[in-house]
């Protein structure tokens, strides 16, 4: 991981407070003393048990157990790395991250990424070089039979791949660019013998592919020829990840929009902007998913689908549409809205633009209809079969994309337009929509507990191997104790010495023998995490529990992430302790503890003396005995002060 300076990491953890980052994908609906509750973001549920305590900067699920800080957070919302966190809401919030040295695996990464961007622009180069060259005239003679201007094809791009099975390549290996990083770029494909690299894109007008930010990450081919398939696009690689990007995004974001419009082609969203119509993107060829919803989002107050007239298309536009109200129903928070609009004729917008204009384009898009408006449409035009309605079909049609709605009020609205045809009461109707929402959501709620399970058992064993490699670089001691162990009593100790803050190094209340230390725990990862909290520990302020959360985020206790295992602790703790009642409470328990780790040595060294002749060392031994007695009854004298 990165080594960002930990004065950087705890200023983004106070400026990018809790309250806000997590507000923008979940909606709070009640507060209870210092907590923030709405729904949770990682899992199905009707009642709220998502919380947030903008005073400590950490969020806990009490229904899943996710819990961490704002930087954690946003690396599960956008599935991201710790760094790459750090950097967003750094930017989002106004914060300098000065230049930092890196681990050498995060900067073999970093060089690696970067030379597949600088292999995809040179790409793009010689893809446009070979457009404007004269083996390119088929390329821009189909360009031109798009009716695409050469200005158009120069701004986004718009290449030609040679028909040649190693042009790409021969271009490439003369730049320096080894097998490795072409293989690894998306643009090749290997041989059946796996003995050579051959180009995937042959023949074909070439799109270059770019991320938010305007850095080219992939690119898709047409075939201009009839030949199948029409499109080949770049797989995922180091760099792309086609469910996570909208084509021409990055010219559409510069002009700031409160609307997208969302196609299903290339063509389209070029011959959009060419007319003038800027806010265009297209899905990259894949069903529309949440991470681009996601993304969307950031820029835009609603966005505007146009799907193909055919089957396919408005299939695919019923499985975006129940996709996107599921996943808006778990991110409360995120307030995008969503409309559908149609094509006369059923015609490309492309097509509709050369033939209509952008007048009459735009007039389609004011027209789009909300997505429960389209729905109830679709409804009754997809079972209005032989010049009649079948209500049966009907029936079950509206039954379930009523389900797929979860404003109460749109859903009685959509079950009143049904009930014109049905004559059935709109609560009845309602009634329905709602059983089989509720078993929709334990089906997945299922799903979604399995996905937690298996993310946790991976994170968990990524967790103990990256330990279990710092231990043995160090070349720590094995102990009989396993590194993770932590019992219930140590996890209390440490929760209390937390809540302490201040009052911690404040002699009126906590005297300096009776300082929390790594010794007074059995295992090598709580000894670890007592360690951080003393090195962070700012007198006068403490510890602050969201940057605490972040270095827990590195461990596991007990075969369970750290975090959790310690929000949890903090959980089961008293509220509305004054500071003298928790001050008692913490050395109750802190003396507590230290005489099981004094018991515990003195059975250990007991074994070995009754296994120990040398008179020497029994007398060494003899002597430590003394001592953990003394120790003991330095305690229990303690205690009856309390």
């Amino acid at each position: 991981m990165s080594r960002i300076p930990e004065d950087v990491v705890s200023q983004v953890l106070d400026k990018a407070d809790i309250e806000s980052v997590v507000g923008r994908y979940v909606s709070f609906t009640k507060r209870s003393g210092t907590n923030l509750y709405g729904l949770c973001p990682f899992h199905s549920e009707k009642t709220p048990s998502f919380a947030v305590n903008p005073v400590k900067g950490i969020y806990h699920c009490f229904g899943c157990n996710k819990g961490g800080n704002s930087i954690g957070f946003y690396m599960e919302m956008e599935k991201c790395s710790f760094p790459e966190a750090v950097r967003a809401l750094a930017k989002d919030y106004g914060i300098e991250i000065p230049e930092y040295e890196e681990d050498t695996q995060a900067k073999k990464a970093k060089e690696r990424k970067e030379r597949i961007f600088a292999l995809l622009l040179d790409s793009a180069r010689f893809f446009y070089s070979c457009f404007v060259s004269d083996n390119g005239k088929v390329a821009r003679d189909y360009a031109a039979q798009r009716n695409l201007h050469p200005n158009t094809c120069k701004a986004f791009g718009i290449g030609y791949a040679p028909d040649s099975w190693d042009s790409l390549y021969k271009e490439l290996s003369s730049k320096g660019y080894t097998d490795d990083e072409m293989l690894n770029s998306g643009l090749f494909a290997q041989t059946k013998k796996k003995d050579r690299l051959v180009d995937l894109f042959r023949g074909r007008l070439m799109f270059p592919i770019f991320d938010a930010m305007g850095r080219i990450v992939a690119f898709g081919g047409r075939a201009m020829n009839g030949e199948m398939p029409k499109y080949i696009n770049s797989p995922d690689s180091e760099v792309y990840k086609k469910q996570e990007h909208l084509y021409a995004f990055n010219f559409a974001r510069k002009e700031r929009p409160t609307q997208l419009i969302i196609v299903e082609g290339y063509m389209d969203a070029i011959a959009m902007h060419q007319a003038g119509i800027k806010n265009a993107v297209a899905s990259l060829g894949t069903a529309f998913t949440d991470s681009q919803l996601r993304l969307a989002a950031r820029y835009c107050e609603e966005v505007v689908f146009f799907f193909d007239a055919d089957k396919a298309g408005q299939n695919a536009a019923l499985r975006a549409i129940k996709m996107m109200l599921n996943y808006l129903k778990k991110l409360s928070g995120m307030k995008i809205r969503i409309k559908i609009a149609c094509v006369p004729d059923a015609k490309d917008p492309d097509e509709y633009i050369k033939e209509f204009g952008v007048e009459s384009f735009n007039a389609v898009v004011k027209s789009a209809k909300d997505v429960d408006d389209y729905l109830s449409d679709r409804a009754y035009n997809d079972c209005f079969i032989d010049d009649q309605l079948d209500l049966n079909m009907y029936q079950d049609k509206i039954i379930e994309f009523g389900s797929w709605i979860t404003d109460e009020i749109k859903r009685y609205r959509f079950a009143s337009k049904a009930n014109i045809y049905l004559k059935a009461p709109p609560e009845v109707l309602v009634k329905r929509m709602e059983d089989i929402a509720s078993q929709n959501d334990k089906r997945e709620s299922i799903q979604v507990e399995r996905n937690i399970v298996r993310e946790n058992t991976e994170e968990i064993s990524r967790r103990q191997e990256t330990t279990s490699e710092v231990k043995e670089a160090s070349n720590a001691r094995k102990s009989a104790i396993p590194d993770d162990y932590a019992s219930e009593l140590e996890l209390e100790v440490f929760a209390y010495a937390v809540q302490l803050n201040k009052y911690m190094v404040d002699p009126e209340y906590i005297k300096k023998i009776d300082i929390i230390r790594p010794n007074d725990f059995f295992g090598n990862n709580m000894k670890s995490i007592v360690e951080f909290y003393l090195d962070s520990f700012v007198e006068g302020r403490g510890v602050s529990e969201a940057l605490l959360v972040g270095e827990l985020q590195k461990y596991t206790l007990n075969n369970e992430q750290a975090e959790i295992a310690y929000l949890k602790a903090v959980e089961k703790l008293p509220i509305g302790m004054n500071i003298n009642k928790l001050c008692i409470e913490y050395l109750v328990r802190l003396y507590r503890l230290r005489k099981e780790l004094l018991r515990y040595k003195r059975d250990y060294l007991l074994k070995i003396l009754d296994r120990t002749k040398d008179e020497e060392k029994r007398a060494v031994f003899i002597e430590k005995l003394r001592k953990i007695e003394s120790g003991l009854e330095f305690i229990r004298k303690q205690e009856e002060k309390l």
